[in-house]
């Protein structure tokens, strides 16, 4: 789980993709968009062939915001299209035949025919989706500034405080308390970048000590300085 923007385009590999509540299993190539915020893993076996795939990493700004609604509602798995290939496999060269400004700047070019393709091309409809996974994540994101505990959890889906952290883990191979945690850190993240203070963003996702907020977003964060304010 990242604050950037991620895609994967498999060459290929025996791998079963997961990005939040939707799992699917790839096959060459298939792309796989990641928007922001996205709690994600692959699985792979290497055992039956070599795991060989292109990942792109860049920040949410390089989206035109036209396409960013649409992008990120629809499923983020994308079925094989000759244009993705042409596009990505074409980035190679890029790096050795121009300057790193030259390089950026057709980065940024093809990187937006690529959105515009996998746009016009995208299916809403969900695949494999782990249905009481999905409702966690839905109770998160639409509770991420109230308190979330397991307590809460379990008086909202009705289930047991061990059932639900069993299932969540199983599924997600992440603790679910960890996943809450990193959710509101992103969020906050996104509020201090749209000129929240740093401490105001803190206690609006329900950190009452800032000194644990900036450790926990250090360490969740690491590739994304710390963003200044004016407090």
């Amino acid at each position: 789980m990242h604050a950037f923007a991620e895609m994967l385009y498999l060459v290929s590999g025996d791998v079963t993709y997961t990005v939040e509540s939707e799992t699917r299993r790839l096959g060459p190539g298939d792309l796989v968009f990641i928007a922001p915020g996205k709690y994600h893993f692959a699985t792979v076996n290497l055992s039956q062939s070599p795991y060989e795939r292109y990942v792109l990493k860049f920040p949410e700004l390089l989206i035109p915001e036209y396409l960013k609604t649409s992008l990120f509602a629809h499923a983020p798995f994308f079925a094989p299209s000759d244009s993705y290939g042409d596009i990505i496999k074409g980035l190679d060269g890029y790096e050795e035949n121009f300057t790193p400004e030259e390089t950026n700047t057709l980065f940024s070019g093809e990187l937006c025919k690529l959105l515009v393709f996998m746009n016009r091309a995208a299916s809403s409809e969900r695949q494999n989706t782990n249905e009481f996974i999905d409702k966690i994540i839905t109770y998160v994101d639409s509770h991420i500034t109230e308190s979330i505990t397991l307590d809460s959890l379990a008086s909202a889906f009705l289930f047991s405080k061990s059932y639900i952290c069993n299932e969540f883990k199983k599924y997600m191979k992440i603790p679910v308390m960890q996943y809450i945690r990193s959710k509101k850190i992103l969020f906050a993240h996104s509020l201090i970048l749209n000129g929240t203070k740093k401490c105001e963003a803190a206690e609006k996702v329900g950190f009452a000590n800032y000194s644990t907020f900036f450790r926990a977003y250090q360490k969740l964060l690491k590739n994304n300085p710390f963003p200044d304010d004016k407090a």
